[in-house]
């Protein structure tokens, strides 16, 4: 997942819930500004904010490592 990926999953998720940005901020205790802020790329959320979010969304936060080696199949590495 790249950077410009997870802002949009972000996003989505919170329109799919049905969340304004002032309410998830409520919901999180993290500023609306700073949800906009993620929501269109231009902030460097520390995993810690990524969780909160996560949380609140009602999801959670999953981080992997994917790498491709040639002719293998891809290898996910999960924390």
């Amino acid at each position: 997942m790249t950077n410009g990926t997870i802002y949009r999953t972000i996003a989505y998720a919170r329109r799919l819930s049905g969340l304004s940005q002032k309410a998830l901020s409520e919901k999180t205790g993290i500023d609306q500004s700073d949800i906009s802020k993620i929501e269109r790329g231009v902030a460097n959320p520390s995993v810690a904010t990524l969780e909160r979010i996560a949380r609140a969304l009602g999801g959670e936060l999953e981080i992997n490592i994917r790498l491709k080696n040639e002719g293998d199949k891809d290898n996910d590495l999960q924390d």
